[in-house]
This record gives C-alpha cells, sequence and structure tokens, in this order.
C-alpha cells in the first residue's frame, strides 16, 4: 500500500532565454537522474510521479499550479546552476504555501549551496551525491516520522531550526542493482531531437532519441570540471547495459542512444563486451559516446562501429598544451592529433571536438591558436564555450578564494540568486556578461572570440557540405538567425 505520495520536479532552466535563437541546439532528453530516483523509490513502494518542467516549457507560476493540484507529501528538486534561482524561489513558495510538504533537494549545486538553501527556508533536506539509495530512505523516515539523523550525505533543518550539514556524498557501490530509470513515468511524445540539433546524429522527424548512463565517477581531475565528488569509477554490468539498450529498442522504438557517460569507453574489456553482445543480438541502434583520447585505440573502433557507434565527442579543451597543464587535462596534443586522424582512417565515426575559450592563464593569442587548432583538425563538428568556474569545480573554489568571483552569498546566510544566472558558457547568443574572466581579457572581447571561434570553423565549404543533411526548407531562417546572433552581430 502507498503511504506517501512523491513528486520530482525537473524545473525551468532559468538562462535558456540566455542563448536566444540558439535555444533550440538544448535537447529534450529525460531527466536520467530523476527517473533512477523514481524507479528505487517506486522499488520500494512508494508513489512516484514527475513533473518535466523543462521539456513541457512550463513557465514557473504553472509549475506552482500543478504542485498545488497534485498536492504531494514530498516533492524533490533537481538542482543545478543554470536552474538555482529558480529553485531558490520555488523552493520559498513551496515551504511558504505547502508548509506541510517536505521539500528535498539535490544535485550538484544544491549541494554547495545547502546551508544558504535550508536557512533561507527554500527546502527541508539537501541530499550530497547520488540520491538512489538515500532519496527512499528519506521518504520511509517522513512517512514513519523517524529521524533523518541516521541518514549520511544528507544537509537538513530539524524542528528547531538548527542545520545539520554533511560533507559526506553518497555513492552507490554497484551499479547493477539498480532498476532501469523509470521512463515509463513520462511521456514519451516530447523528447529527442531538435530540427536543428548540435549533436551529430541528423534524425529523422518523429524518430525517437534516448540517452543512457553506464558508469558512474570520474577519476581525472581537470580543474574546469564540477563533477569531482563521487569520483570512484564505477561501472554497470556489460550485459545489464545491453539488456537496457535492447529494453529502448523494443519498448520505445528507439534508433538513436547518446551514451552520456565519461568513461563508457575507458575499460576496453568491458567496452569490447557490449559491442560484441550488441552485435549477437542484432540490435539495429546507432548511439554516440563521449570519449577521452587516453582511451581510444585501434583495435576499438572496429567493434563500435559494428555494434552502432556513430559518433563520439572528444574534449579537447585547448589547443596550447600550457593551458592542458595548467587545467590538469592530462592529454598531450601530439596524441590528439594522431588520435583524431587515427579513427577518421580507420572509420566512418564522426568526431565533435569540445573547446573552452578563456581558461585561466590564456592570453587573447592562445586562444586564437586554440580557434586555429581545432580548424586544421578533421573534426565534423565543434563545440566552443566560454570557461565558467562552476560551483562544485576546483577553479570556483580557488577564485572564490581569492574574492575573484561573486558567488551569490552574502552575509548571514543571505543569498543573491540572481548572481548564478551570469555562470553561463554561451554569451555570444545573448551577451550575458560572464562571471568571471582572466585579467586583461575583457568581457566584449572574449564574446567576440567565441563569435570568430564559430564562425570560422562552421563557415567553411568544407563543413558546410559536411553538415548539408541538416539544413531542410522549414529550418532555415532559424538557421540564419542563428549564424548572425551566435557568429557576427
Amino acid at each position: 500500500m502507498y503511504l506517501t505520495k512523491i513528486l520530482l520536479v525537473n524545473p525551468p532552466f532559468d538562462i535558456i532565454d540566455g542563448l536566444g535563437a540558439a535555444r533550440i541546439f538544448i535537447q529534450k532528453y529525460e531527466p536520467l537522474g530523476l527517473l533512477y530516483i523514481a524507479a528505487s523509490t517506486r522499488e520500494a513502494g512508494y508513489d512516484v510521479g514527475i513533473i518535466d518542467a523543462f521539456t513541457d516549457d512550463m513557465t514557473m507560476d504553472l509549475v506552482k499550479k500543478e504542485l498545488i493540484t497534485q498536492s504531494p507529501d514530498i516533492i524533490g528538486i533537481t538542482t543545478l546552476t543554470g536552474s538555482g534561482a529558480g529553485v531558490y524561489e520555488l523552493g520559498g513558495w513551496i515551504k511558504t504555501h505547502m508548509p506541510h510538504t517536505l521539500v528535498v533537494l539535490g544535485n550538484i549545486h544544491a549541494s554547495i549551496f545547502a546551508r544558504q538553501y535550508l536557512a533561507n527556508n527554500c527546502c527541508d533536506v539537501v541530499v550530497h551525491g547520488e540520491g538512489d539509495e538515500v532519496f527512499p530512505w528519506i521518504v520511509r523516515c517522513h512517512a514513519s516520522g523517524d529521524s533523518l539523523s541516521e541518514i549520511p550525505g544528507i544537509s537538513y533543518k530539524n524542528q528547531d531550526g538548527i542545520i545539520h550539514q554533511s560533507n559526506y556524498f553518497n555513492t552507490v557501490e554497484n551499479l547493477s542493482v539498480l532498476p532501469f530509470p523509470a521512463r515509463d513515468i513520462l511521456k514519451t511524445r516530447q523528447y529527442g531531437l531538435n530540427p536543428i540539433s548540435n549533436q551529430l546524429y541528423v534524425a529523422s522527424s518523429g524518430s525517437k532519441v534516448k540517452t543512457m548512463l553506464t558508469s558512474r565517477g570520474c577519476p581525472n581531475r581537470c580543474s574546469f570540471c564540477a563533477v569531482h565528488h563521487n569520483n570512484k569509477p564505477r561501472f554497470n554490468d556489460p550485459v545489464k547495459v545491453v539488456d537496457e539498450m535492447e529494453h529502448l529498442v523494443k519498448t520505445y522504438h528507439t534508433e538513436y542512444i547518446y551514451i552520456v557517460d565519461s568513461l563508457f569507453i575507458a575499460d576496453k574489456a568491458r567496452l569490447i563486451h557490449i559491442c560484441k553482445e550488441i552485435t549477437r543480438r542484432n540490435l539495429s541502434v546507432r548511439w554516440g559516446a563521449q570519449a577521452h583520447v587516453n582511451y581510444l585505440s585501434a583495435d576499438i573502433l572496429g567493434p563500435m562501429e559494428k555494434a552502432g557507434c556513430h559518433d563520439l565527442a572528444i574534449g579537447i579543451e585547448s589547443g596550447v598544451q600550457r593551458i592542458l597543464d595548467r587545467v590538469e587535462k592530462n592529454i598531450d596534443l601530439k596524441k590528439v592529433v594522431s588520435v583524431i586522424n587515427m579513427v577518421k582512417k580507420n572509420s566512418r565515426i564522426k568526431l565533435e571536438g569540445l573547446f573552452i575559450l578563456g581558461l585561466p592563464g590564456e592570453t587573447y593569442d592562445e586562444a586564437l591558436q586554440t580557434i586555429s587548432f581545432a580548424k586544421k583538425q578533421p573534426l565534423d563538428m565543434a563545440q566552443f564555450s566560454i570557461f565558467t568556474p562552476y560551483p562544485g569545480s576546483p577553479f570556483y573554489d580557488e577564485l572564490r578564494d581569492k574574492n575573484e568571483i561573486d558567488t551569490g552569498i552574502r552575509a548571514n546566510d543571505r543569498v543573491d540568486p540572481s548572481v548564478w544566472h551570469r555562470y553561463f558558457a554561451y554569451p555570444a547568443f545573448n551577451e550575458i556578461e560572464p562571471i568571471w574572466t582572466n585579467p586583461g581579457m575583457t568581457t566584449q572581447r572574449l564574446i567576440k572570440l567565441q563569435k570568430r571561434a564559430q564562425r570560422e570553423f562552421y563557415l567553411r565549404l568544407s563543413i558546410m557540405i559536411r553538415n548539408i543533411k541538416r539544413i531542410r526548407i522549414n529550418n532555415i531562417a532559424i538557421l540564419f538567425r542563428i549564424i548572425k546572433q551566435g557568429m557576427f552581430t
């Protein structure tokens, strides 16, 4: 029997409008983190629903109305920096208008600012780390009236208003025990690639596209990355990975799967096992993944391509070795060039290079070297983001300690959440002032660099021909607006 009604919320993304015409590049994928938590909570015997306000383009007012209508006992909200201000408002509203509802926040931004969210009565509990096992525990305690004090890795405010804050981050050691994400809770019609996509796979109209997570944690220590807790790599069983892929193909008629974890290709034996299992089952599905140059080798390309690998995204970050060393990327540019050419020579797998402009210590001339480096490689696509010291990253801690960035935190645990809007990696599309720039680099100069990078990479005949399949009669107008906004004006 269901004892408690739970509603999980994927909130509106506050700064989506900051992308202007390029907001179409933000793909509406299922909120995997919430779906994993929903599956574990449902398995524990509770009634769980999800509001995906981001995908459904819901305003905050519509979210509030839906919460009142459904009147859940517990509301769980995923909180990233891009939605941090909105969650601050929404959580405060819930605690005012639905005071008996338990509000639980999770994800990186909530963990970093747990004390501020709790002190300003925006929530009751913050989960640090992975919530698959901890969230059902919170539900059980709330349903039975038990204390939360025995639950690891949470911050909470007790009945006396005292905040108990944890520095422990939860991890799920054995991923194979987790149920598949509860995708059946959501309507499937609204998920998939937009008509114009920033991904290499070009989907036909109405085609089904899904995401998967096959590992968690990352041993790499890149200074710009916010994912530095739970860094112990944990891998799902190869057979269970392919079981989920088969489930997506047979149940949802999925034609393309993007694998979002950073370590998918890190374990060569596991990767080859997965590829052989896909081939053995004769699964007709294409897939893409993130890839680190240190894990790519010629002997895995054949099995990957045979198993349906369509594309890989490689984090290159900079075309200057000094900058790569400064950010602890642990890659060598000569190897980057060698690996890119190896993949293009030995397979038809498409490649996207991920670059960051304005990294700490980078000069204007070095930023130009990165743009030049990107253009010289046989990449099919490239992304040029502006360095953003996201809360949770080592660079954020470094700049915060030097008082070089505005964290939004004020005296006595007060917060100015509007500051979080400036943690934004694509100011070229709306000229939002970045939260931080290198000394000697002005905001306008950095924005012009981003526009120049996009213009010089994409407005080449070879790249335009390579991406001609993306252009359709009904999206030409918006494509020109994106080019004008993101490359010139």
